[in-house]
């Protein structure tokens, strides 16, 4: 199925990005939008004077609950829209503590630049330049893909596949996406083995396995020794035959994750080691939360585009 002609129409209600619900039912094969509420509760929404709805959020979750339809469908819809009025009316909102932070600094520009108040010139001057920093910014905003690609490319140049085949071990992935930005996360895996690849002074492609126990010099230029044991898990569970996502979800219900602050859970156990956002473990335990929040087992390539449209305003 061909994703340009299934989703022509997309329509955006506050910073929302809504699907017609009669394209909707078509991917999932249901024979009418009633049949497609029926099935998928709440999924279906109504708006004054507009066809019936599904977001963009709610198809995404469903398709990738669907092993069937995804594997049909092969992509999922994700659409980011900033405006210029959304974004210049949060700066707006920052100037009082602006002014409580530098007012003495707007007072003298104000001064400098003959304006008979610091409202007068923060209106007529500082206001009209953040508003031009905005429009080139959302222009030259770079690719969403890019810290993707970039963490690609750092997994390249931190692992030796060479090495992994030598130790038995596997890298395993996932993707979540949240606010329409894709973040690859990796790790090493094996008989007892689930470490996350972080680039924070570990030697990876220099690890071992020596009587099970994952072994990781580091480079610690202050010790002789600087190999670390990280030990296996005691029930040596292969990872390998499981998915990343499978694994974190038996992680996550079977050992000690731990707080591990500012919405961060951790995991530190023999052979395991690995962060995760609590966002991201509820969503986990219960696929209906956080439908903003996208995870997807593996890597996948994404397509990108960018557009940039007027403002339209209507009364």
């Amino acid at each position: 199925m061909n994703k340009i002609d299934v989703f022509k129409t997309r329509i955006i209600i506050g910073d929302k990005v809504y699907l017609l619900a009669k394209d909707v039912r078509m991917v999932f094969g249901c024979k009418s939008i009633e049949q497609l509420q029926m099935e998928h509760s709440g999924a279906v929404k109504h708006f004054k004077d507009l066809p019936a709805l599904v977001s963009e959020t709610d198809f995404n979750t469903i398709l990738l609950s669907d092993i069937d339809v995804m594997k049909k469908f092969k992509h999922i819809e994700i659409t980011r829209v900033e405006t210029l009025r959304n974004n210049t009316e949060a700066i707006k909102s920052l100037y009082p503590l602006k002014l409580m932070m530098a007012g003495k600094m707007f007072e003298d520009k104000a001064k400098n630049t003959g304006f008979q108040s610091v409202s007068e010139y923060i209106e007529e001057v500082d206001f009209v330049k953040e508003i031009e920093n905005e429009k080139d910014k959302l222009v030259s905003k770079r690719d969403l893909i890019e810290c993707i690609n970039h963490s690609r490319r750092q997994l390249f140049e931190l692992i030796n596949t060479d090495v992994l085949k030598k130790n038995d071990l596997q890298i395993q992935q996932y993707i979540h996406i949240k606010e329409c930005t894709p973040y690859l996360e990796s790790f090493i895996v094996g008989r007892g083995v689930f470490f996350s690849v972080y680039d924070d002074g570990y030697a990876f492609d220099e690890l071992r396995v020596e009587n099970n126990d994952l072994i990781v010099p580091t480079y610690d230029y202050d010790k002789d020794n600087s190999d670390k044991n990280y030990g296996h898990d005691p029930g040596m569970r292969d990872y390998r035959k499981y998915s990343c996502l499978e694994n974190i979800l038996y992680l996550i219900t079977n050992k000690n994750v731990e707080d591990a602050g500012v919405d961060l859970m951790c995991c530190d156990a023999p052979g395991i080691s690995f962060y995760i956002s609590q966002t991201e473990v509820i969503k986990l335990l219960n696929p209906n939360m956080y439908r903003d929040v996208v995870l997807i087992d593996g890597d996948i390539d994404f397509a990108y585009s960018k557009t940039i449209t007027k403002d339209v305003y209507t009364e």
